[in-house]
């Protein structure tokens, strides 16, 4: 047989691929040997003899190289002997890893087609719809039985659910979190969901042992107190999400100032929000701003003479004739500015609590009743929406004070859902098992369990090496 020999110019490829030991040898045909057998019956050194196979694998249509296995053949015993050949071995298994370790983490934001196409622009890489289709497959079903451990530790833990479309039904993603320790305990897809299902999913979730949770942190649906006092007792604290409860203020505020599609908002509706915002939280930093804002926009109202206005006319192209509505105009667009100048304002704010690590002041019981008893005296300054909101938060106000400022809100919770999740992919899915892959897959990278081997840049060398180097 007549071998590739290592040359100076082939000598570091020999090197990268193993092949200086003689362990392994590559014919001029390329044909990958082993070293000589000896045959078992007879104890004669058997003869090389051609392969015994055509030797593609996965890669083979996009590099044109075959991993043709050689076999041996022992003259005395008219025997033709299969070698094992761990060198190919090794190699198919890097292949396939690789090629399965790319699709996969691909099919989290990718479809099947887009994995394909992906693959063969950026790689050169060309792999059927179908061959996608099966290690996608494969990977899914082989999630079916991991399971994630967890204790139950006395603290408080947020609950809440996700609704998705799957295969064109409705479903929902049962979620439950372990706020103190940042950590995902619980998660499920099921189609149908009802407060008795709820019941059945605390059960199984904490068992009856010890220790017990303290509370649980949801959003403002009526029917979770009770599903959890049921199987807790009254004696657990359920706490309403702060966060959530602001969200449905500010988007009913919006609401209550729509005119046609525009929303008009003055400082004044900023403050009265913000006075709002300010029972649970400290938001005074906020408040005394405003206050400022708006007093400047009253001594610029003050000192807004007929030049003045004349020359923000000129500056702004304001297309009115009429003196009245010119100053009107005038006044409109200083205030968006002040109200544009406030939003940043919070955005710098919110940015440097994020650097810092901190979080807003969440005030104390006796502080928030006393807030919250001043907003019922001024009900009336706000739109109707938010007055029915203020009766809401009247009737359930235990429900907003029930950790005593532990936590009060889902915000961790609702990170997760985001990061693992985006709306845009909420609709992305065919299949209940996909879904549930695709989810287990999100939990297992937060936790730092590996699901599929990582290639270092040496590996990946070595793979395109050996493609190069066998390429026909």
């Amino acid at each position: 047989m007549r071998r590739i020999q290592p040359t100076l110019i082939n000598f570091s490829i020999f090197g990268q691929l193993d092949l200086m030991s003689g362990d392994t040898l590559i014919s001029d045909k390329g044909i990958i040997h082993t070293k000589r057998e000896v045959c078992d019956i007879c104890g004669n050194v058997c003869q090389y003899n051609g392969s015994s196979n055509i030797g593609k694998h996965i890669l083979t249509t996009s590099s044109n190289s075959f991993l043709r296995k050689g076999q041996q053949y022992c003259s005395t015993c008219d025997k033709t002997i299969q070698v094992d050949n761990k060198w190919i071995d090794n190699m198919v298994t890097s292949f396939n890893e690789y090629v399965a370790t790319q699709i996969i983490s691909l099919s989290d934001k990718l479809s099947e087609d887009d994995i394909v196409t992906h693959l063969k622009n950026t790689m050169s890489i060309e792999i059927s719809k179908s061959t996608v289709h099966n290690i996608i497959s494969k990977s899914n079903e082989d999630l079916t039985n991991l399971e994630f451990d967890y204790k139950i530790e006395e603290g408080f833990y947020g609950y809440d659910e996700q609704f998705l479309m799957i295969d064109g039904k409705r479903a929902y993603r049962i979620v439950f979190y372990d706020i103190a320790n940042n950590k995902v305990i619980y998660e499920d897809i099921v189609y149908k969901f009802s407060k008795k299902i709820l019941q059945e999913i605390i059960i199984k979730v904490f068992p009856k042992t010890e220790p017990k949770p303290k509370g649980f942190v949801v959003d403002m649906k009526l029917e979770y107190p009770s599903a959890f006092r049921n199987v807790f007792g009254k004696k657990i604290k359920i706490q309403f999400c702060i966060f959530h409860l602001n969200k449905l203020i500010l988007k009913e505020y919006s609401d209550a100032l729509k005119i046609g599609k525009k929303v008009k908002w003055t400082l004044m509706h900023y403050y009265n929000m913000y006075c709002l915002f300010n029972i649970f939280y400290n938001r005074s930093f906020e408040l005394n701003r405003l206050k400022k804002l708006m007093k400047h926009l009253e001594e610029f109202k003050m000192k807004l003479t007929k030049e003045k206005i004349l020359f923000y006319v000129n500056k702004y192209k304001i297309k009115y004739n009429d003196h009245g509505r010119q100053r009107e105009e005038v006044v409109e667009i200083i205030e968006k500015k002040l109200m544009k100048s406030f939003r940043k304002i919070l955005h710098d704010k919110r940015n440097l609590r994020k650097k810092r690590k901190i979080t807003l002041e969440i005030r104390s019981i006796e502080s928030a009743k006393k807030k919250f008893e001043n907003i019922q005296y001024e009900k009336s300054i706000f739109p109707l929406k938010i007055q029915k909101r203020i009766e809401k938060i009247k009737k359930n106000f235990e429900f907003f004070i029930a950790s005593e400022g532990e936590v009060i809100t889902n915000n961790k919770l609702e990170g997760f859902f985001g990061s693992t999740l985006k709306k845009f992919r909420k609709k992305g899915r065919k299949s209940l098992l996909s879904f549930s892959a695709l989810l287990k897959r999100k939990r297992a990278q937060c936790e730092g369990i590996k699901l599929f081997r990582k290639f270092t840049i040496f590996e990946i060398s070595k793979i395109f090496t050996v493609l190069s180097f066998l390429a026909q």
